[in-house]
């Protein structure tokens, strides 16, 4: 195990809110899925926090997509927030992509935030 991974966790509203730090790799990845068997009820949704994560090992990513349990856990009610929640998200949860930092009007140089506004 990754020995800086660490999971905290709360449930607020019904919710389970889980938010690791550290190294996320296969041990990681059994920590984090063990905590959410064990702490989810079935009920409300599960959000967790990705930015405090720090390097992400592929087997990592790949061992939690596929060891969770969907019928425990549906991946219908895994919300992911941060920039690495698309790299650890397994396929039909949910990835909330943060929002820009300052409100863009379309005319900053070299603004990143616009990007995604851009039409194709």
């Amino acid at each position: 195990m990754s020995s800086n991974f660490q999971v905290e966790f709360k449930k607020n509203n019904g919710n389970l809110h889980v938010s690791p730090s550290g190294d996320f790799d296969g041990s990681a990845a059994w920590e984090l899925i063990n905590l959410l068997h064990e702490h989810y009820d079935g009920e409300g949704r599960v959000y967790i926090e990705t930015t405090n994560l720090r390097q992400l090992c592929p087997f990592g990513c790949t061992t939690f997509q596929c060891r969770l349990n969907r019928q425990q856990l549906p991946v219908e009610r895994l919300f992911f927030k941060g920039e690495k929640g698309a790299d650890i998200a397994p396929k039909g949860s949910t990835v909330i992509r943060s929002l820009p930092k300052h409100r863009c009007r379309g005319n900053c140089a070299n603004c990143t935030c616009c990007q995604s506004k851009k039409k194709y």
